[in-house]
């Protein structure tokens, strides 16, 4: 057998998961992306408050540690398989969005949010503001979504 047809026995590679794809969210982009969410997702009397709130970084984190009391609609804690980032890929595919938390907003995947979202208050709005991710320390995962 030439050497060149051999088979190459040795070491299985490490495989690792891709770093999630982030990219900077401008300000208007962020405030474009607030404007869908409180309007699908945030009760009444709170749309300005939460969304002026998100937009400037001085009540951010407490706003995010917060929110889940404020929205309307379908929420659901996220369990067993979902709360993977693999899970909730596999269930809903690549819905992109925003993702916000004291660091500032950036575009990812909803899978790559709840990765970035883990054990610290942020959110994740989808670009069709019918879906929305809220993570929170110490508690899982909320899906929010409007029908």
């Amino acid at each position: 057998m030439h050497p060149a047809y051999r088979r190459r026995v040795g070491k299985k590679r490490e495989t690792r998961p891709a770093a999630p794809v982030t990219v900077p969210v401008d300000r208007h982009g962020l405030g474009a992306a607030l404007t869908l969410f409180v309007t699908k997702l945030v009760v009444d009397d709170k749309r300005k408050q939460i969304h002026q709130r998100l937009l400037t970084s001085e009540r951010r984190t407490e706003t995010l540690g917060t929110l889940v009391r404020w929205l309307q609609g379908t929420q659901a804690s996220l369990e067993g398989a979902d709360r993977s980032p693999a899970g909730l890929h596999a269930r809903f595919g690549e819905i992109t969005g925003v993702h916000l938390d004291e660091d500032g907003a950036r575009r990812t995947t909803l899978a790559a949010a709840l990765d970035l979202g883990r054990d610290r208050p942020s959110l994740f709005i989808g670009d069709t503001g019918r879906i929305a991710l809220v993570t929170t320390v110490g508690a899982p995962p909320v899906l929010c979504s409007w029908p």
